[in-house]
């Protein structure tokens, strides 16, 4: 198993809206099981005041999406759909347990729209290559 550090927690609250909403860290790490089948599990130090969401989540056993940004901010994040496994309150935060799997077609449907905008927008050559790195 590989361990990092988390440093961004996003969470799909509403499917239906497709949003994600911003959870603070104090601190946090992500796992890769290196089981074969893209297995993830995180451990996130979170402010009290969203014990909440996770309660319920953990209360109806529902998957969620979440989108991580791992070890450094500038990384591309990562799409997950996870479910609470535990949740452990402390003086001023809770650590929450998530277990999941990483969604990897989302980012290709979204890096393909990218793609197809800037074209669309008359870009070619080196000038379509810059601005896709840029939006991506």
């Amino acid at each position: 198993m590989k361990t990092f550090r988390l440093i961004d927690l996003k969470i799909e609250l509403d499917p239906q809206q497709d949003k994600m909403s911003s959870i603070p860290l104090r601190d946090g790490l992500i796992i890769n099981k290196e089981d074969g089948e893209n297995h993830w599990m995180i451990e996130a130090l979170i402010p009290k005041k969203h014990r909440q969401v996770f309660e319920v989540l953990f209360q109806q056993h529902t998957e969620v999406k979440i989108l991580v940004t791992i070890t450094k901010e500038n990384n591309r994040p990562v799409h997950l759909s996870v479910q609470v496994k535990n949740i452990v309150a402390l003086e001023e935060n809770i650590s929450v347990l998530l277990d999941g799997k990483m969604i990897t077609n989302r980012y290709r449907t979204e890096t393909e729209e990218v793609l197809k905008d800037l074209v669309k927008e008359g870009l070619s050559g080196e000038k379509l290559l810059d601005a896709f790195k840029q939006n991506t």
